[in-house]
């Protein structure tokens, strides 16, 4: 983590108000993250994340409070998304996504959450941000100019020490009270994990690192017993439903009918139910390659390798050119996936058929050409 976090120190530094790279930095995002409405804002270029629930920050901790994110690859993993995206518009999905080793992927989440009730927070430093007026959402327009403080970086890196997943995921937090940089010193390893520990039904994890000094702090009340679901990997902002390989892991396209995080399971009611408990863990809670795919009994067009900014990326690809805000063909892989069927984007039937005659009457016209003009010997 020591040595991840090294590199990241290079490309990121704080600019008044903004995070912003350094100028040196060899640090690439993902097109397509800045639509809809939980798309990019264009202070940092944050992207909405799950809201945390009551709780989840620290003791009796607040529901109405946002988290908003913002993603990089390093040079090893933005080559691949370079060769996906060749073609902006019409991106090129293997149907296996393989990173190279040495792939390293890292977030930046930001919150509004008041430092009074978060005390970790104390002194962090402070962003502006245009985030929505409360956690609910809505259109972009309506965002306002908000402060936000930084909760958690993340890292993931392909290693092949981690032999059954191929990734290492990570977590620091910031905790105060503010020292050195202000940003990097007070980045704190929150958690580690290397596997999903499948078929563990209770606490007794053996593929997460959890920090202990931070018992107390960002985990270990009756809301938060644990960061990740019975003790596995997670940060603050995320899912204790969930940990951080079974969240990126479950990264296809099309999504599973389970998306991502497994909000069928209540933890007040089914976590004391110990069928609940197996049902909810061999589902979630399994070591696979980046290779294999989540859910195999749902078809599937491209798995994406624990990436979870390509599966957001081509859902928001698709969902702009069924709402007509992508012009032309429909991208191959909005047609393949199921997203949109139709030819042209955001067309109805009648323009549909219409240019599909167009289509079929060029191409007559082109074969009858080189019937009458044949090539020249």
């Amino acid at each position: 983590m020591d040595a991840v976090l090294s590199q990241i120190r290079l490309g990121f530094k704080i600019d008044g108000d903004r995070l912003v790279g350094t100028g040196d930095e060899q640090w690439w995002a993902s097109l397509w993250m800045d639509y809809g409405t939980s798309g990019r804002e264009r202070r940092m270029g944050l992207t909405k994340e799950r809201g945390p629930d009551t709780g989840d920050l620290s003791v009796g901790s607040s529901d109405e409070y946002q988290v908003w994110a913002i993603g990089f690859y390093n040079v090893a993993g933005a080559t691949t998304f370079g060769d996906i995206f060749a073609d902006p518009c019409d991106p090129s999905l293997p149907v296996q996504v393989r990173f190279p080793r040495n792939t390293v992927s890292t977030k930046f989440l930001f919150t509004d959450a008041d430092p009074d009730e978060v005390r970790y927070l104390e002194g962090a430093p402070e962003f502006k941000a245009l985030i929505d007026p409360t956690p609910s959402g809505g259109p972009a327009e309506n965002r306002v100019e908000t402060v936000v403080r930084l909760l958690q970086v993340d890292i993931a890196v392909k290693d092949q020490r981690a032999a059954e997943t191929g990734w290492v995921f990570g977590t620091f937090g910031w905790v105060g009270p503010r020292q050195g940089d202000g940003l990097f010193d007070n980045l704190v390893p929150v958690s580690l994990q290397w596997g999903d520990d499948p078929g563990v039904y209770n606490r007794e994890i053996a593929e997460s690192w959890i920090n202990p000094e931070l018992d107390g702090i960002m985990y270990g009340w009756d809301a938060r017993p644990t960061l990740g679901f019975n003790g596995r990997a997670n940060g603050p902002a995320d899912n204790i439903r969930s940990s951080c390989i079974s969240c990126h892991s479950a990264g296809r396209v099309p999504r599973s009918s389970l998306g991502l995080l497994g909000f069928r399971f209540d933890m007040e009611r089914d976590v004391s139910d110990p069928l609940r408990v197996i049902q909810h863990v061999n589902t979630w809670f399994t070591n696979r390659s980046g290779s294999q795919v989540f859910k195999p009994d749902e078809p599937s067009v491209s798995v994406l390798d624990y990436s979870l900014q390509l599966d957001a990326a081509t859902f928001r690809l698709c969902r702009a050119c069924r709402a007509g805000d992508l012009s032309g063909h429909t991208p191959q892989l909005c047609r393949t996936a199921g997203f949109y069927n139709r030819p042209y984007c955001a067309s109805d039937t009648r323009e549909d058929e219409i240019a599909g005659r167009l289509d079929a009457e060029l191409l007559k016209l082109q074969q009858e050409l080189r019937t009458l003009a044949p090539p020249r010997q």
